[in-house]
């Protein structure tokens, strides 16, 4: 396993494991001792872990390091270069986690799978035979899929990816919004730099005195 993985993965993966676990250990501290911002460190440091966490988790998935089954569905949130197979199914590229999902024309989910991307862009294309085709933009990849996620062919495009038409449309795919801190980066980066702020902001009411006039000095105390 570990001789499949490049030197960048291994990093990336070394980096959000220290990352997580220092972020866990300063909020654990923070808790500790603030007492008076006790549920405001809570809330914050929830913001802070859980961005964080779907930030890496988006990455992981794109570079390939973690590869979920394909009865799991990934939060897709809002998604581009969405396109409708012949009998009405809607093949959804979610480009920040390298995976393809499928859907019926309810939208109800029916299978994922990761696509080997490198952790690039990649449009996808729904032919009448059933075939969903994938075209990579890093290593100028094409690789056709049955509906289910099955491989069929790996090949090079016989074109350049920006001469591929871009196609497919904008579509909210119905998802929890308990669940949308994972279907973007910018969104999980957004909810960590929220929780950073409310921590740093709690780190300061900790500091303040409580009754500050003990802490100024009396007038009639002056010399």
């Amino acid at each position: 396993m570990l001789s499949m993985i490049s030197a960048f993965d291994l990093f990336l993966v070394l980096f959000a494991g220290a990352w997580l676990i220092l972020a866990a250990v300063v909020i654990g501290r923070m808790l500790k001792r603030g007492r008076r911002t006790k549920w405001l460190v809570a809330g914050m440091g929830l913001l802070f872990f859980v961005g964080s966490a779907g930030f890496f988790a988006e990455a992981l998935s794109a570079e390939g390091i973690i590869k979920l089954p394909k009865s799991y569905e990934w939060p897709a949130g809002y998604a581009d270069g969405v396109t409708a197979t012949s009998d009405g199914k809607y093949v959804v590229p979610l480009v920040p986690e390298g995976r393809v999902q499928v859907y019926d024309s309810h939208w109800h989910f029916l299978c994922g799978w990761n696509v080997e991307a490198l952790g690039g862009e990649f449009k996808v294309a729904a032919t009448r035979d059933g075939t969903v085709e994938v075209f990579t933009a890093r290593g100028n990849h094409r690789y056709s899929f049955t509906e289910n996620g099955d491989l069929i062919s790996a090949s090079t495009a016989a074109e350049p990816y920006d001469a591929l038409p871009s196609g497919g449309q904008s579509v909210v795919v119905p998802t929890s919004p308990t669940l949308w801190v994972f279907s973007s980066p910018f969104i999980s980066m957004g909810v960590a730099v929220l929780g950073m702020i409310g921590l740093r902001l709690a780190k300061k009411l900790a500091r303040a005195p409580s009754d500050p006039s003990t802490k100024l000095p009396l007038p009639w105390n002056q010399t």
